[in-house]
């Protein structure tokens, strides 16, 4: 874990409402059909370079509530046959936790880490619930490193 203080930045992309409990089933689940659309709509359309974003707002109340996820990119793309759309991404200080590794499991043993963090009332910080966001880089499925920012107070 490190702390970074990050200036505010945009990400385009697309979005869905949903809940770690509904994505707990395939059935409620709507992240992987959100991902998929990112891969295979936009992600072929960037640079080899360009960083893949998830931005998570609109927090009903914690990580146990409804919030939104925006899966996209820090640059407009045009052409692009999905419902884009634009959020910010403030500039502030944030907790990071960082892994490499095969996805999806890479960045759900990253988020186990964040849960686990942020459940111990003996952590040092404390999540605002205003906007945190993945950072992801590579794209070879075995071999991607996960960069996920959680907004701190």
């Amino acid at each position: 874990m490190q702390i970074l203080t990050l200036p505010a930045f945009r990400v385009y992309g697309v979005q869905a409402r949903t809940s770690n409990d509904d994505e707990q089933t395939l059935k409620t689940a709507r992240l992987p059909l959100l991902w998929h659309d990112v891969h295979t709509e936009l992600v072929p359309r960037l640079p080899e370079d360009a960083p893949i974003y998830g931005v998570y707002s609109d927090y009903e109340s914690d990580q146990h509530g409804q919030y939104t996820v925006t899966a996209g990119c820090d640059q407009a793309v045009p052409h692009v046959k999905l419902p884009m759309t634009a959020i910010d991404v403030p500039g502030g200080r944030y907790l990071v936790f960082s892994a490499r590794g095969k996805m999806p499991e890479t960045v759900i043993r990253t988020w186990l880490q964040v849960w686990e963090y942020f459940d111990n009332p003996q952590a040092e910080y404390v999540r605002s619930f205003t906007k945190d966001f993945e950072l992801y880089r590579g794209r070879q499925e075995n071999s991607v490193d996960v960069s996920i920012h959680i907004a701190i107070r």
